[in-house]
Order: C-alpha cells, then structure tokens, then sequence
C-alpha cells in the first residue's frame, strides 16, 4: 500500500499545545508555496513509478485556511501527478473555524471522500485553556454542515487531560461527540511537545500535566463509554464503527510506504526515511530553484526496523503476526522479545494468541512502558 500525505503549513493562530510545524497563513506566501508543491510533486513522481496511491491525507497546520481557489490548485497537483480511483480514502483536517457550507461542498465535488474535524473538546472553558480558537456551537456547526454536504465518514479530533478539566467534563465532551454520531473518533492525551507553548511554560516550570492517575482514569473512561457506543479500539487512541477504520493511518502502524510533500513532511520508501525542511521559506527558495527540499535521509533496517514494527503494531487492536515478523525480521530479534514476553504476559501486559502479540486493556494503558520493556 502507498499512501500520500501533503502538509499545509499555514494557521490563523498556533494552538498552545501544538509542536507541528506551522506558520501564519498569508495569500501570497500560499500561492507561492503551492508553486513550490508543484515542482516538489513532479520531482517525488520520479520515486513511487507511477505506483498507485491508495489513500491520500491533506493535513497541517491548517489546510482549509486556504482559499477555494487554492485549494483546488493544491487537489489538482495531487491529481495530476498521482493517480487515484473513487476507492482511495481522501482525508482532509478541517478546523470548525476556517470551514464553511460552500468550502464543505467544493471539498466533495473535489473527490474528498472524510473529513477529520478538530473538534478537541466540547466545552469552550477547555478550548480556551488549549487556544483554540472557534467555539463549542462553531464546532457542532461545522459537523452538520458536513453531513448537509454529504459527507458520510467523519472523524473527530478530542483531547483530554486539559488543565482544569474534570473526569466528569470529560466524560460529558465523549458523549457529546457520541450524539454527533461520526463514524470515527480520536481521542489523544495533552503532551509537552517539543516546540509548543505548553513545552516553554512547562520548562520555566509555569505549567504541568495532570497526574497519569487522573489521564488513565478519563482514558478508560472513554473507552468504556466509545464501547458501549459501538466504537471499537483499533489502535491506542483511535476509535471507530465498524468498517471506519482510518486506512492512511493504518498504513503508517503497519509500516507501510508513504510519501510526504510540504515543508516538514516525512516520507518512508524502500526501507529510507526522509524529511522535508520545516521551513517554509527555504523549501518555497529551493525548489523554485529546482532543488529537493529534503533534510534528513536515513536507512531504517535491522534492529531499528524490527523495533519499529513492534512499536507500531502493538499499537493496534491486532497486535504484531509474529510469523509475519519473523521472516520480515529474522529470528535473532525475535528471541531477544520472548526473554521478555513472559514477564509481561505475566503483569498482565501483554498476550499471545496464536501467532499473534498483542496488548491487554491494561498493556493499552501502559503502552509505553510496557513497549519499552518488550524491546530492551
């Protein structure tokens, strides 16, 4: 599978929490940047071979701060240089704020086939403390508008473990986007990601996460509520009906072959992994110069790959296929694993069924560490 992701730099604003890459949206700098993905694409085509591509992902930043006009130049690079049939997912992130009835309606003409809507939380106390900056009816506005377009796979972004929110705050935002009825939910814990504004405060000791207590307990919270719902767990903090799982997502878990375009983009080809600068000024000066925006390239193999496919594979709800491991990966890694496997099995971490390694509820509470003290 190969999977086309195109990041869009721009912003209204820089959320507090966000360590993305992103930078305030002018016409002209996106008109020259769109210059700029054009010459980046048809370089990149050189490298897939004219491969088909099976899922495409448009996200940011924020893509739908762009113009109509622009937009549409972005989706027609991607079609001329990437074919793609009516069966590839097509995602684009929308912000509540940035989205309108008519920009809904163009993304589907266009052949957008799911939205993810940067919801984050349905409490305006909340999106305050993270600087977000459209509102809870803005929110529920933007999602109608979405289904009145037609769109019939919607994803929604929420967040817990904001400063001041309560469990039961939390518990009221997962039913909130249960009424919405989307097919799709991903619920993600608040990190200090390096480069956000909660990291800078946090360093001058100005601000702190809630305990892990507090984050387990809202976790397992929603689990059970997204459950009882329908939604199933098919990744750690990813939710959805049946058949609505995210395939561009599903991809990346499953170490599959992507290319990244735009500044900060990454992409992964033939066992390489290679990122774009972030930096949208330099990668606009040096492909108007006819030159490849990469900055780093690096040859994932080995145990570096071997690690790879345990961190992302018991991520998800189906775990690792250990046959499948093993001929990818060799034997030696895989002994080094079982040293460990028991022990945790036996914590109540991990289980072995069949051929298959996967996590317990449990191990999904603890998957950091519990991954970690498998690949020792």
């Amino acid at each position: 599978m190969l999977s086309l992701y195109v990041h869009v730099p721009y912003c209204v604003g820089k959320c507090l929490y966000c360590g993305f890459y992103s930078t305030l949206y002018s016409p002209q700098g996106a008109d020259e940047f769109l210059s700029a993905l054009n010459v980046e694409a048809g370089l990149c085509q050189k490298n897939i071979s004219n491969r088909h591509i099976d899922s495409i992902y448009i996200g940011g930043g924020t893509p739908t701060v762009l113009s109509l006009v622009q937009l549409e130049r972005l989706i027609n690079i991607i079609k001329l240089y990437f074919p793609f049939d009516d069966l590839a997912e097509f995602t684009v992130e929308v912000n509540p704020n940035t989205v309108t009835e008519k920009g809904l309606s163009f993304l589907l003409e266009q052949g957008v086939n799911r939205l993810s809507l940067g919801i984050q939380s349905f409490s305006d106390k909340a999106l305050s403390a993270l600087g977000r900056l459209h509102t809870v009816e803005q929110a529920e506005d933007a999602f109608r508008h979405a289904r009145s377009a037609g769109f019939k796979n919607i994803s929604i972004d929420l967040i817990y473990g904001i400063p001041g929110q309560t469990k039961a705050q939390w518990q009221e935002t997962v039913d909130a986007a249960i009424a919405l009825k989307p097919e799709h939910i991903s619920a993600y814990s608040l990190s200090l990601d390096e480069g956000s504004q909660f990291m800078l405060l946090a360093k001058m000791k100005k601000f702190a996460l809630p305990e892990d207590e507090v984050t387990a307990e809202m976790y397992e919270r929603a689990v059970s509520i997204l459950s009882r719902a329908g939604y199933q767990r098919y990744e750690v903090s990813n939710f959805s009906l049946p058949g609505f799982e995210c395939r561009h997502n599903q991809n990346y878990w499953d170490r599959g072959e992507y290319l990244g375009l735009g500044p900060g983009a990454s992409s992964f080809l033939a066992g390489k992994r290679y990122d774009n600068i972030a930096d949208t000024s330099e990668y606009v000066r040096r492909l108007s110069r006819g030159l490849p925006a990469i900055e780093n390239e690096e040859t994932v193999g080995g145990d570096s790959a071997a690690r790879e496919t345990i961190l992302l594979g018991l991520r998800t709800a189906r775990g690792v296929d250990l046959a499948r491991f093993q001929r990818e990966h060799g034997t030696e890694f895989l002994k080094r694993l079982e040293k460990n496997i028991g022990s945790l099995e036996a914590a109540g971490l991990l289980l072995v069924m069949e051929v298959h390694l996967k996590l317990t509820d449990r191990g999904f509470l603890l998957s950091d560490a519990a991954i970690t003290r498998l690949c020792v």
